[in-house]
């Protein structure tokens, strides 16, 4: 009698070799996602050490993979978004930000950045109330249609403070356009803000962050709106 022959258990086996083709791929995965977090922290970490002033609550994104370009030594664009950001005696401001061709190598470089800057009425708000400690500062808001921002001043908002953005030499600035006290004009000195106006601290930095200049600025119902721009930069 002749005997059947054995069958081979191919199933098994197959199910074996996709088991281990899926473990091996999904470590792979890991280890790439992994790596890449790395990549991002490392030129969060460059962004955040060569721009102080962009805050705590900074993020930086990519289009691609940023493990290979930084591999490659060169990113085309990064982008990077921050709301705690300090410019002169304002902060928590939002900052939406892109740096074209960063460069990695020995000396970290930037070909060119864009950047616009949202002063919220809190935040300017914030300013005045460094700018003159002793007076009282109630609700800012803003005026769209003239290009000013208001603030009660005093008590019971018995005041009203006008300011309006002054652009010059690629920086912004508030400058003070009136004060009204029970409806009657008060000399601008009056606040204790010194030049009337809201710039920079004393021993601040005279440069925006990342070469960045101030191209326009425009007053809209949340605050005001800054566009800045930035050529080629050694970081």
């Amino acid at each position: 009698m002749k005997r059947r022959p054995k069958k081979t258990r191919v199933l098994p086996r197959r199910r074996r070799a996709l088991t281990v083709t899926a473990a091996v791929a999904l470590v792979a995965v890991l280890a790439a996602g992994a790596a890449e977090f790395t990549a991002r922290y490392i030129v969060r970490s460059r962004i955040a050490e060569a721009a102080p002033a962009l805050g705590d609550d900074v993020a930086v994104g990519s289009d691609g993979w940023v493990l290979w370009e930084l591999l490659r030594e060169r990113v085309p664009r990064l982008d990077i978004s921050s709301d705690d950001a300090r410019a002169g005696r304002l902060d928590h401001l939002r900052v939406r930000a892109r740096l074209d061709d960063v460069r990695l190598g020995g000396k970290t470089g930037v070909g060119a950045s864009h950047a616009q800057v949202t002063a919220p009425t809190e935040s300017i708000a914030a300013g005045i109330r460094a700018a003159a400690p002793s007076v009282r500062v109630g609700a800012v808001t803003t005026d769209p249609a003239r290009g000013t921002v208001l603030a009660s001043v005093g008590p019971g908002g018995a005041g009203q403070l006008t300011l309006r953005p002054v652009l010059a030499d690629g920086r912004v600035t508030l400058a003070v356009d009136g004060l009204t006290l029970f409806g009657r004009s008060v000399p601008a000195d009056r606040l204790g803000a010194g030049t009337g106006t809201l710039g920079a601290e004393p021993g601040a930095p005279k440069e925006y962050p990342l070469g960045l200049k101030a191209t326009s600025v425009r007053v809209e119902s949340d605050g005001l709106h800054v566009d800045l721009a930035g050529g080629p930069l050694t970081l």
